[in-house]
């Protein structure tokens, strides 16, 4: 999939918060019919975490699924193999970053988000300044987690889209 530009990422991510809590409702259900591996994977990721960060986590990547549905118009079901592959990679490649020099991890960040890095810098703004916003406090284990959830959300949304 091409990039999506940054004034559609921003354009869907405000659409969204204008959503009445029954669309938002109806919202998800929809996507949980359409990519029901993917919201089990996301519920399921997010089930140890606090009530308040798990709600940020799953707006977040509602968001973040409407911005790729939204851009093709339909996104073929993914399936849990598929998402789990994904997220094995991505846990494999963070834990071979582990006590890496800091500017070799920015060159791999830059080349991992490079694709979709406005769908990123939504995912990683939504993430600092909702959560600072609504007073949720999230550790740094919490941001780790999300980053991993994130990722494996977007790569395999944008391989799919």
């Amino acid at each position: 999939m091409d990039t999506l530009s940054e004034g559609f990422v921003e354009k869907t991510w405000q659409q969204i918060a204008k959503f009445t809590p029954v669309r938002a409702n109806k919202e998800m259900i929809a996507m949980g019919k359409n990519q029901p591996d993917l919201l089990a994977f996301l519920m399921a990721y997010t089930d140890d975490l606090q009530q308040e960060v798990k709600e940020l986590a799953i707006y977040i990547a509602f968001v973040v699924y409407r911005m790729f549905l939204d851009s093709s118009g339909k996104i073929p079901r993914i399936s849990s193999k598929e998402i789990m592959a994904r997220h094995n990679e991505t846990t494999r490649l963070m834990e071979s970053l582990e006590g890496a020099h800091e500017k070799f991890i920015d060159r791999i960040a830059n080349v991992q988000v490079s694709q979709q890095p406005y769908v990123m810098k939504y995912v990683l703004e939504a993430l600092m300044e909702d959560a600072e916003e609504d007073g949720i406090d999230l550790t740094e284990e919490d941001i780790g987690s999300l980053f991993m959830l994130f990722m494996t959300e977007i790569e395999v949304l944008d391989k799919r889209a």
